[in-house]
Parts: structure tokens; C-alpha cells; sequence
């Protein structure tokens, strides 16, 4: 198998979230050229940072390097580890020479500005994305928590002229049909039913997406097994423990086992959106009780 092959096989196991195969394979491929080295070492770290090895990630990428793709991996991995001047310093690399337009680079600085907050900005930091699967995806997620389904759908139709059959492709129509609903559900389900029929997309994204499809099926059961097995592979991913309080809720789980779920929750990803919007929901819900216990007792 040729090179561009192999790296190709590397793209689609990253895309599908298999990211100790892709480390693998990179590895114990240590004789790629030039040209497609660098791609490939990009994918290694990445793998490890999507795998939360933060500190294998600083020390492996110098601060110094000259190589401005792995720089963007390392402030991607320093902002997850202790968020500081990174936007500053991101902002300031895409800034130089041709980085603008560096498909890594450009994933690399609008992922650490959605993690800040600034959904607007990592928009345009993707602005030249042309035939950039990986941007384009990353665009689509934006979109989809802007709320704006409109420009989502937009992208892909853009997408599907170019790149028809590719993974990034089918994980975005999979996305926009569970935020559709309906009979999209299904049609999502299938997509990440596809994936799972491969031994390397048996993967905790792509039972998250398929558990995801179910809950919203309503069929409960079902989903709760994907996710106990998302769980044997990954008992710290955070989407699997925000599906499995989902699951565990609308099934009439104990209030024991919900707050099991949450606390686990709090402690792999303390920052996590999720957390955040109930804790904001928990302190209004408070607010409000003790202003109704305050009129009842003066009543």
C-alpha cells in the first residue's frame, strides 16, 4: 500500500474517532516522505490530544519548534491543560505568513476559540476553508450551536460537491439530522450504524452518535447499552456520561445514580458546558424556591 493510501486510511480513523489506531499506525509507520510526514505527525498528536495526554503533548512539541502546526497543537493542548494568553498567542500565529490558510492550523485555532467562547471569531479564523473537510465539519458544529441550521445545511450542499462519499461528510449530515429531529432521527441512526459495521469505527464518537439517535427515538434500552459500552472503552469521555444522565433520567433511574453520573461528570471536565448551564439552572431553580419559601412563610 502507498504512502497517500496509508494516510488516507489515517484520515478516516481520525475522523471516526479512533485515535489509538491512528497512533498506532503512525507509529510503526516511521518511513513516510517529507511531504506527508509532517501530516501524519500532526495526526499522532492529535490522536493523544483528543485522548486528554496533554502533558505527553507539551513535552514531545517544543515551545520553540519552527513547524507552525504542531505549535497550534501545543497551544491547543496548554489551553485544555491551564487557560491563559493562548488566544492571544493563537491569534497571533494564524496571523503569520500563509497560516491563515493551513486546514491544522485554522482546526487547530478555532477549536481553541469555540473552547474560549468566541463562536463568531472561529468562524472567520475558517473563513478559506475550500475542499478543507475537516473545516468545513468543524464550521457545521458552529453553526449547529449558533443555532443557525440554515447556514449548516448550506455548507454541506457546498461540501457534497466535492467530497461525496467521504466520512467528515456523512458525520455532518448525521449531526444536522439529529438537530432536524423527526424522521431525520432515523436517518441519523443509520449513518452512525454504518460507521459501527467497521471493526475501527466501533469507537466511542460513533456510539455516542448512535446512542444519541436512539435516546431520541425514545428507544431507551437500546441506547443504554451503546453507551455502557462507549463506557468500557472510555469511562471519562464527557458525552458519554451527559448521555448516560439523559438515558438515566428519562428512564426514572435513582436520584442516586443521576448524581452519580453528574458528579463523575464534574470531575473529568469540571469547564464542560453541560456543567456550567445546570449549575446556572440549579442556583436560578434555588433563587426562585427561596423566594417563594419567603412569601408562603409571610403569607
Amino acid at each position: 500500500m502507498d504512502e497517500e493510501s496509508i494516510l488516507f486510511g489515517i484520515r478516516n480513523l481520525f475522523a471516526l474517532g479512533n485515535y489509538q489506531t491512528v497512533i498506532n499506525e503512525v507509529s510503526s509507520r516511521p518511513l513516510f516522505s517529507s511531504e506527508l510526514k509532517l501530516e501524519a505527525k500532526c495526526y499522532l498528536y492529535r490522536a493523544y490530544l483528543a485522548q486528554k495526554k496533554y502533558n505527553l503533548v507539551l513535552n514531545d512539541i517544543p515551545s520553540t519548534t519552527d513547524e507552525p502546526s504542531l505549535l497550534a497543537i501545543r497551544l491547543l493542548a496548554s489551553y485544555h491543560q491551564q487557560p491563559g494568553q493562548q488566544v492571544k498567542e493563537a491569534t497571533e500565529l494564524l496571523e503569520s505568513g500563509s497560516n491563515r490558510i493551513h486546514p491544522v492550523i485554522q482546526v487547530m485555532v478555532a477549536t481553541l476559540l469555540v473552547l474560549a467562547g468566541h463562536l463568531e471569531d472561529a468562524l472567520r479564523v475558517l473563513h478559506s476553508r475550500q475542499k478543507k473537510l475537516e473545516c468545513s465539519a468543524l464550521a457545521v458544529q458552529i453553526y449547529l450551536q449558533m443555532n443557525r441550521i440554515d447556514l449548516a445545511k448550506n455548507e454541506i450542499t457546498k461540501v457534497k460537491s466535492w467530497a461525496e462519499d467521504a466520512t467528515w461528510l456523512q458525520m455532518m449530515e448525521a449531526w444536522v439530522d439529529l438537530f432536524l429531529g423527526g424522521e431525520k432521527y432515523q436517518e441519523a441512526y443509520y449513518i452512525f450504524e454504518e460507521f459501527a459495521q467497521s471493526s475501527s469505527g466501533q469507537t466511542v464518537k460513533v456510539l455516542n452518535g448512535q446512542a444519541s439517535a436512539q435516546i431520541a427515538l425514545g428507544r431507551y434500552p437500546e441506547a443504554e447499552t451503546l453507551l455502557l459500552e462507549a463506557l468500557n472503552k472510555d469511562n471519562n469521555d464527557p458525552d458519554t456520561l451527559i448521555n448516560m444522565i439523559t438515558c438515566a433520567t428519562l428512564t426514572s433511574k435513582s436520584a442516586d445514580v443521576i448524581h452519580r453520573y453528574i458528579s463523575l461528570l464534574r470531575e473529568v471536565a469540571p469547564q464542560h458546558p453541560y456543567i456550567q448551564e445546570l449549575d446556572l439552572k440549579t442556583s436560578l431553580f434555588d433563587r426562585s424556591a427561596s423566594r417563594y419559601t419567603t412569601l408562603v412563610d409571610t403569607a
